[in-house]
């Protein structure tokens, strides 16, 4: 099938970027560097706000979609930081921080997609399954990605070529290639369908639970991904993930010698709200095959939102 063999070409190394015009003002070096550090910060932050009560707010009239004031200060430490050293980068971050000026395009310019805190929902309960999320895109392909959860002591790094790591320690999918023998992983949340389309996403959920080996789901997109890298699980799919969800992820699974792309069989949008990880092409052309036509569509994320 044509889409798998996109599939597995991007297995293979990729090439060093082409577009002089950006890349030539880039130095990644420096660009990882102060990632790192930044996120070193806010993983302290986030790890002592762990401690105290946490209190929250909604976002718009969504009851379930929460933010705390910890969200908000650790994305402010993030994209404040970057922009002292990248001012002319563009910055996407969930809470909005970045500025309006910022906006949702992906382009070929140099960008930081960031979600300070992935897992909310789990961090406002006391469920260590979240993560902080910084991913940076260039060229509209992703270059650096760190997820780090300090709750449990786990930070993903991953730069593009040169590999996938946990703690410092090289990490590979699980090379798993039968649906039977797979942990996959999909994220339940009532509150991101309306419900006609609940109907597809809890019919997709049994068939997966009937074929799968396992069904599992953590709360936290980005920490999906970071399973799947690490080999904890094997596959991961999910119908209503934003950018800043994927952005990071998607590298730490590409350089774990994993794929990703969209549950219909194409190519991964970052921008699409759609996502398939799996540990081989193999897998993933199987779970594709599962899910068959009963697909979800959002408004995507650099579609203008709603004033509804």
């Amino acid at each position: 099938m044509e889409m798998f063999r996109l599939v597995r070409q991007w297995l293979l190394p990729l090439k060093s970027m082409t577009s002089k015009s950006n890349c030539a003002a880039v130095d990644l070096d420096k660009c990882y560097a102060q990632m790192n550090q930044l996120v070193d910060k806010a993983a302290k932050l986030m790890k002592e706000a762990s401690t105290k009560m946490r209190l929250y707010d909604t976002k718009g009239n969504n009851t379930a979609d929460l933010v705390t004031a910890t969200d908000r200060e650790i994305e402010q430490l993030l994209i404040k930081g970057l922009m002292e050293h990248f001012p002319d980068h563009v910055y996407i971050g969930e809470e909005g921080t970045g500025g309006a000026a910022t906006g949702r395009k992906l382009t070929d310019a140099p960008t930081w997609i960031i979600d300070p805190i992935d897992g909310t929902t789990n961090f406002v309960h006391g469920l260590h399954y979240t993560c902080i999320s910084v991913g940076f895109w260039l060229n509209k392909q992703p270059e650096l990605a760190i997820c780090c959860n300090p709750m449990i002591g786990q930070k993903f790094t991953a730069r593009r070529n040169c590999g996938a790591y946990m703690n410092g320690v090289q990490i590979e999918a699980s090379g798993q290639t039968e649906l039977e023998k797979s942990i996959i992983l999909n994220e339940l949340n009532s509150a991101n369908f309306e419900p006609e389309l609940m109907a597809i996403q809890m019919g997709n959920s049994q068939k997966m639970l009937e074929k799968a080996h396992a069904l599992r789901t953590t709360g936290s997109a980005a920490m999906d991904l970071c399973l799947v890298a690490m080999g904890a699980a094997d596959g991961y799919y999910e119908f209503y993930p934003h950018c800043w969800d994927t952005a990071a992820g998607v590298l730490l699974v590409r350089e774990a010698g994993g794929v990703v792309i969209d549950p219909a069989g194409g190519e991964f949008d970052v921008m699409g709200r759609r996502v398939l990880a799996a540990a081989t092409p193999q897998l993933g052309e199987q779970m594709v095959k599962l899910l068959g036509d009963m697909q979800i569509y959002h408004a995507r994320d650099d579609e203008p939102a709603s004033t509804n």
